[in-house]
């Protein structure tokens, strides 16, 4: 009866005993990952990054559902909405990133920057809301001239990935599609 054989339970045992242990010992914690995260009341919680213009910038971005009477709200085509709450910090004066600069914008886009949107200016000390629907979004903070434009001109200064966004499949990507590269 091969069932009644314990010798290939304890080999297997001796495999799994060691990673078990390793995820019950206390400094085997897994590092803290700021990108996103949810808050007590289940909203996503976005971090904006800065960028490398401005080293000391940051920011959050926390994505509430939009209710509606059947649960959450869903634009025609099935993706869900939410509004975004927008925040950031230690940003100096737009004009010290270029003399033509009088505003900071935040953008939505998707990770392929195939769809952009404005979701208008904001200031230190302000919280901007806008709604949004994308499945994966991206947003950015860029120093713009004025408001309104339908695509960015200065240069991002922060940026934050939705959770949705982090785990996009490169596979289809040219840099690893071989194929791409070589031409065919």
């Amino acid at each position: 009866m091969f069932w009644r054989d314990h010798r290939s339970l304890l080999s297997l045992s001796s495999l799994l005993v060691p990673g078990f242990v390793f995820l019950a010992t206390p400094q085997a914690r897994l590092p803290h990952v700021t990108a996103s995260v949810c808050t007590t009341n289940g909203n996503e919680m976005v971090a904006l990054q800065p960028t490398g213009k401005i080293a000391t910038a940051g920011g959050t971005i926390e994505l509430v559902p939009v209710a509606s009477p059947f649960g959450v709200a869903v634009t025609p085509d099935g993706r869900l909405m939410y509004d975004a709450n927008i925040t950031v910090k230690n940003l100096p004066e737009p004009s010290s990133l270029g003399p033509t600069f009088t505003t900071y914008v935040v953008w939505l886009a998707t990770p392929s920057l195939d769809k952009l949107r404005n979701l208008g200016p904001i200031k230190l000390g302000q919280t901007v809301t806008a709604r949004v629907d994308f499945t994966k979004m991206m947003y950015m903070i860029t120093p713009e001239p004025n408001a309104t434009g339908q695509k960015w001109t200065g240069p991002v200064v922060l940026v934050g990935r939705s959770a949705s966004a982090r785990v996009q499949n490169l596979a289809g990507c040219d840099i690893y599609d071989e194929q791409s590269r070589m031409g065919g």
